[in-house]
């Protein structure tokens, strides 16, 4: 649905006994575009991030340098591109969810550069919101930060699942140790828990990747 709301400039289809609170836009690489939304029930929330679609996307998944992260006291290092654009709808995101029911269950999630964004996002919620209750479950998620973050994230955000395809390579970056090439500054990223590997090969790194393998693989394993 998050994909569909950025191809179709905002319109997507609400599964039945949810209602919309909030869509949003962020800014990638000096471009506005369509990134997600806030959905809610009589007993949940939803929050979505979609993946990597446009050309500035791509750039900023490419900006692998580290910045500190802070929303949390540790002030973790993170990828600078997905801290760039999670800062960018921050605030449209935590107004739209400031007049919910903090006892509701709170979902967050996303695919690709969209798992990033939702790792960052669970992570900022758990610490600095009154949600008693909240889960991650992201799809082809990369690498978000360094062995800091992934410590604090699984302290603050225990009930959390990554699926990733071991024939898709994005889940396999950024490497663990990144050199710059031309500052020669060292960073180093590490995954957050909890990984439910599966392997469905589609002939292609693209196809492998999809969102649409991903869900074959969760109506396989549900």
């Amino acid at each position: 649905m998050a994909y569909d709301q950025y191809f179709q400039n905002g319109i997507f289809s609400v599964p039945y006994g949810f209602k919309v609170v909030k869509e949003f836009k962020g800014v990638s690489f000096h471009s506005l575009e369509w990134f997600g939304f806030i959905l809610e029930s009589d007993e949940a929330i939803i929050v979505a991030f979609r993946g990597t679609q446009s050309d500035p996307d791509w750039i900023s998944d490419a900006e692998i340098y580290q910045e500190a992260f802070p929303y949390c006291a540790a002030k973790p290092l993170v990828h600078g591109g997905f801290l760039s654009i999670y800062e960018s709808f921050r605030k449209d995101v935590l107004e739209g969810l400031s007049t919910l029911s903090k006892e509701k269950t709170l979902f967050i999630t996303g695919h690709s550069l969209g798992g990033a964004l939702a790792a960052l996002h669970a992570l900022d919620l758990s610490v600095n919101s009154d949600f008693t209750s909240i889960y991650m479950y992201t799809y082809a998620a990369p690498r978000v930060g360094d062995p800091t973050f992934a410590k604090e994230f699984n302290q603050h955000v225990p009930a959390s699942i990554r699926f990733v395809n071991l024939a898709d390579i994005v889940p396999f970056v950024p490497p663990t140790k990144v050199t710059g090439p031309i500052s020669k500054k060292t960073w180093h990223y590490k995954h957050t828990l909890t990984a439910s590997q599966f392997l469905l090969r589609k002939g292609s790194i693209v196809k492998n990747h999809s969102i649409e393998t991903y869900i074959e693989a969760m109506k396989t394993k549900l």
